[in-house]
């Protein structure tokens, strides 16, 4: 089950992160910042970044996800996503093994994920 959901989901979320950066590069979905200011900001650090082009950081994208510089993010959470996706669903058949071990570490992986996608803990910079 881990395996199809993987495969399928990698899939999936592929044919988005192609399907959106085509929208994206053809023209069809118009960026927030136009690619041609793109180069005043490469050599700058993420934070410096967000700070001169006036970016939300964190989940602040998902406002953002109508253009075409954010659109790509859809397909990049959803391959993030996956691993919870799976392990979620061997999570019954966990259960019915009454195996505590992988159950408790099961639930260990998915809390670990959610807590670092929150943004709740902030490590760094």
């Amino acid at each position: 089950m881990y395996a199809v959901i993987l495969r399928g989901g990698s899939r999936l979320s592929m044919g988005v992160l192609l399907l959106t950066f085509l929208l994206y590069a053809g023209g069809l979905a118009s960026p927030l910042i136009p690619i041609d200011r793109l180069p005043q900001y490469w050599g700058l650090k993420a934070a410096e970044y967000l700070r001169r082009a006036e970016l939300p950081s964190g989940w602040g994208w998902v406002r953002l996800v109508g253009f075409g510089d954010y659109l790509n993010y859809v397909g990049i959470v959803m391959l993030a996503s996956l691993s919870v996706l799976c392990l979620l669903a061997i999570f019954p058949l966990l259960l019915r093994r009454k195996d505590t071990a992988f159950i408790l570490i099961v639930l260990a992986e998915i809390a670990v994920l959610f807590l670092a996608a929150s943004g709740l803990l902030v490590v760094g910079h």
